[in-house]
């Protein structure tokens, strides 16, 4: 994430290209080191523990980490260990732009000055942000008044990153009652407080998300790419009727919907959380104890 929140800032300053940013994130993706790799390197966990793990993710919402404790195979402190010796996501970001002879880090700390003054974000903020870490980040670009839907939105953008785009890019939230679209899929989760979740997009914008999570190559927003589009929010839901079970609150799917010719999204109040997904903007749109309809 913080790649590219602070690299379509830098852009945005005339500082780099477009070309350039994606220069910077392979650079990054060369030299970070994924968690599993080096806790196997390391001899703290087996191969076979790591698979069972990387399996685990794909119907827990957890990082990697997180399950290893909860497995049993890593403690809290080989967990910190582990986080040290792969890195810190803002140097690693400071150290490609290095690499490439784009930016010294000094000049790059004071541009992130001037992003703090722009955003009016405290120290504290600022520090959120450079961990990478989606629980820290997120609410950075939620609505003060939007906790209660941090869980839904932690649970998509962690799962985008890990199916997805792992250099998914969220930008400042909002609550309407309305977003026009072209075409969408949207899935409602049943339960005290029913929550529903949508993917909106114009043109092709869902496409990309269609073609790498149905793993097939669409050739443009239709039915068929919809459904993929729909399978992902079926999954999405599913982790979080999961995660709201181990606090004994009990949650149902219900059959997802989709149409690849609508006028938009219209509910009481809805969450709007625009993100960048492999290069195009989607709405995410989610609805707690108000209906959402798709017409």
């Amino acid at each position: 994430m913080i790649s590219k929140i602070l690299g379509n800032y830098l852009i945005s300053k005339g500082k780099i290209t477009s070309e350039q940013l994606d220069d910077v994130i392979e650079e990054i993706t060369r030299v970070r080191v994924k968690l599993g790799l080096i806790a196997v390197a390391e001899g703290m966990i087996t191969q076979e523990q790591a698979d069972k793990i990387n399996r685990l993710q794909a119907v827990m919402d957890r990082r990697f980490g997180d399950i290893a404790v909860i497995k049993g195979y890593l403690t809290e402190k080989q967990v910190d260990e582990l986080l040290r010796l792969q890195g810190n996501p803002y140097l690693a970001f400071a150290q490609a732009l290095e690499n490439l002879n784009l930016m010294r880090i000094t000049e790059l700390d004071d541009i992130m000055r001037e992003y703090q003054a722009e955003n009016e974000f405290t120290n504290s903020s600022m520090e959120d942000l450079k961990s990478d870490d989606v629980d820290r980040v997120l609410p950075l670009f939620l609505p003060t008044d939007a906790a209660e839907y941090l869980d839904m939105a932690g649970v998509v953008l962690r799962t985008m990153m890990r199916c997805v785009d792992n250099n998914v890019m969220p930008m400042k939230a909002y609550f309407d009652k309305q977003y026009l679209a072209d075409n969408g899929a949207m899935q409602l989760v049943e339960g005290e407080r029913p929550v529903t979740c949508a993917f909106a997009g114009n043109g092709q914008a869902l496409l990309p998300i269609a073609s790498c999570f149905g793993h097939e190559a669409f050739e443009k927003v239709d039915e068929d790419a919809l459904d993929a589009v729909a399978e992902l929010i079926n999954c999405i839901n599913g982790l979080y009727a999961s995660d709201m079970s181990q606090q004994r609150i009990e949650m149902e799917l219900c059959p997802p919907e989709f149409s690849d010719s609508i006028s938009g999204f219209y509910s009481g109040k809805m969450l709007v959380l625009p993100l960048e997904v492999c290069g195009e903007t989607i709405r995410v749109l989610i609805t707690i104890g108000d209906s959402l309809e798709m017409r």
